[in-house]
């Protein structure tokens, strides 16, 4: 064989084989597929920028903690559903981990097709120091119906049901100076009675102007939830460059680093090695060529 065929030749495999090892540390290099994903925040409407510990639409589920997934209506509304109730997202506080939500049915009056408490949250959720609940009454006898400002009296037609109810800001009813013996022994005798947080602001004015309409007003200012999903631990993860998610298999906290996930933070990342490598290799082989 000619010298100069076996150099070109020796050239040829060399290069080959360097192009083979600078794709393959390209390829590697690559960030987890969950890594890249979790670091997707969630648009919808007015509201930017939603991530952990919220997930859907563009977040996958590990992404988020499986109760706090986030749907976006046709309207443009955020919403979140907690067991049966779908709440509107009227905002979201990352710093302060709070999110503010109102109740969709009570969107247009106070006489919902089903009649179901607010009270029951999850564990990783909790109201805020500004709510303060009122007390509505639905299916209440028509004989012996109180007068008393402590129960401001409404009509609603729910399911073809023609019914009377009442509401109250008041958690003692002997505070308005009324017979609370008497009034809680009306109550009684309601079909349903329901919990509904509202704001510290609305609390007061429905005080104030104790009215149906005064009440709806409240409930659509929406009220407070607070979140405690890992924060201190999410805290480390994002400040060693990872993205918090939820893992559904362990039901656990998880931080998605760019190679792999860790339990709460991310090592010193091989892609940084990874990179140096693929440099070195590039420079290589242009040097290679250069000298051919």
């Amino acid at each position: 064989m000619q010298p100069h065929v076996f150099q070109a030749m020796s050239w040829f495999i060399t290069f080959i084989t360097m192009i083979f090892i600078c794709g393959s540390a390209l390829v590697f290099a690559n960030d987890d597929e969950r890594y890249v994903n979790c670091s997707n925040s969630f648009d919808c409407g007015d509201i930017k920028g939603v991530g952990y510990p919220f997930w859907g639409s563009n977040r996958p589920d590990y992404c988020g903690y499986p109760e706090l997934k986030l749907d976006c209506s046709t309207d443009q509304d955020l919403e979140i559903t907690i067991e049966k109730l779908t709440y509107k997202v009227l905002g979201i506080d990352n710093q302060a981990r709070t999110l503010s939500v109102a109740r969709k049915d009570y969107a247009e009056n106070i006489c919902p097709t089903l009649i179901l408490n607010t009270t029951w949250i999850p564990n990783l959720l909790s109201y805020t120091s500004d709510d303060q609940n009122i007390t509505i009454y639905y299916g209440c006898p028509t004989q012996g119906a109180p007068t008393s400002t402590a129960l401001p009296q409404f009509s609603c037609n729910i399911n073809a049901t023609e019914m009377m109810g009442y509401f109250t800001a008041f958690a003692n009813l002997s505070d308005p100076g009324s017979s609370a013996s008497n009034l809680t022994s009306y109550l009684a005798l309601c079909k349903d009675s329901i919990k509904v947080p509202v704001r510290e602001s609305a609390f007061q004015q429905i005080l104030s102007t104790p009215t149906a309409a005064q009440l709806l007003g409240g409930l659509n200012q929406g009220f407070g939830l607070k979140w405690n999903a890992s924060n201190s631990i999410c805290h480390t993860c994002q400040s060693s460059g990872g993205k918090c998610g939820y893992n559904q298999t362990t039901t656990a906290f998880t931080c998605y680093c760019k190679d792999q996930p860790q339990q709460f933070s991310c090592q010193q990342s091989p892609t940084n090695d990874q990179s140096s490598s693929m440099s070195s290799c590039l420079l290589l082989l242009f040097f290679l060529l250069m000298s051919h």
